[in-house]
């Protein structure tokens, strides 16, 4: 591939024996080479279909979805706010290559960071919602993660520091624009607010409380421990897996054109019997964010306590969507031109 360079094609040449070479030769760097495709790719994909004015801001979420990973796998929810949809917990375990390649304290050699996991599992949980949730044009969807590099990428829509997960972002943006979703409101949440997602990326193990051998056990344990309400029910979803090992592959730094996830394998399905289509979920499981007592004399003051914690939680969060929210919208003008 050959770029033209006007500007510095002499000082490009000084190591070259010719005096002028107005080229830039791009197989020499070919994640640069790679970039740039996949930039090619979501231009031309762009220019396929008119772009709605509905699909370039934000808004209150229709669903909401919130996602963990851990050295042993990936999980997350995703729930219903001004759509229905069905209550669904997500989870997949990392391959052993994958799990020894992980940077850590006993592995500093490792090349994967645990924010490329967690943008794995992003990935991941978004081709779940297309087929939970049915994506059409200009639905909104608010994204949920303790992880900060990962809010902060999938906000610019663009990873400097991790090559990884500038290809998953990359996908990603692909994804967005396939389905006509408008850009996604991503938001921090603490590690300890994060409880509903911790049992599902930590169920392959450890801690041994939570290890569960099926999906049967899964949706068993989380029901029990986060019961929807009406007496509906969670439902397990398993991702295909030439689908999961698509996202996989990209954590084993193999290139992968962007074109690879415009046309999408069979993406997977729900376990078991499905629960009732739901919305307006997001904030009751606010209330799961708040941190219990682990002292059982202090049941009466923990409850109260608890109470105090969960109005706090709701408001803050609620305002803080908001203001997330309000950065995207457009100034005020004659015309409604975000129903077009």
């Amino acid at each position: 591939m050959l770029v033209y360079h006007w500007k510095s094609s002499n000082q490009l040449c000084q190591n070259y024996a010719t005096p002028l070479c107005p080229y830039l030769f791009l197989h020499r760097n070919p994640l640069l080479q790679q970039a740039i495709s996949d930039c090619r790719t979501l231009l031309r994909e762009s220019t396929l279909a008119p772009t709605k004015c509905k699909e370039l801001v934000s808004a209150w979420p229709d669903y909401i979805w919130v996602k963990d990973a851990s050295g042993h796998g990936v999980g997350g929810i995703i729930l219903g706010e001004t759509k229905a949809c069905i209550p669904t917990v997500f989870r997949f375990e990392w391959p052993d290559d994958i799990k020894a390649e992980i940077n850590s304290d006993s592995n500093p050699t490792g090349k994967l960071t645990n924010s490329d996991l967690e943008c794995a599992g992003l990935l991941m949980l978004w081709l779940v919602m297309e087929d939970v949730c049915s994506i059409e044009s200009g639905d909104h969807v608010a994204l949920f993660s303790d992880n900060q590099p990962t809010v902060s990428w999938v906000r610019r829509m663009a990873s400097k520091s991790s090559v990884v997960a500038g290809q998953l972002i990359r996908a990603l943006a692909l994804r967005l624009k396939v389905k006509g979703a408008s850009p996604l409101t991503p938001l921090h949440i603490s590690g300890v607010q994060n409880a509903m997602t911790d049992i599902p990326s930590r169920s392959f193990g450890q801690p041994k409380k939570w290890h569960c051998e099926s999906h049967d056990e899964l949706l068993t344990l989380f029901s029990k421990n986060f019961p929807l309400p009406k007496q509906n029910c969670w439902t397990v979803y398993q991702l295909s897996s030439a689908l999961s090992m698509r996202v996989v592959s990209v954590l084993r730094m193999k290139l992968t054109t962007l074109d690879a996830w415009r046309r999408l394998p069979s993406p997977g399905k729900h376990i078991g019997n499905a629960g009732v289509p739901t919305s307006k979920l997001w904030e009751w499981s606010l209330s799961y964010r708040a941190p219990r007592s682990k002292n059982e004399s202090d049941v009466c003051l923990d409850s109260r306590q608890l109470y105090e914690k969960v109005i706090s939680i709701v408001e803050d969060t609620k305002l803080d969507l908001q203001q997330s929210v309000a950065l995207s919208r457009p100034l005020a003008r004659r015309v409604r031109w975000t129903m077009e």
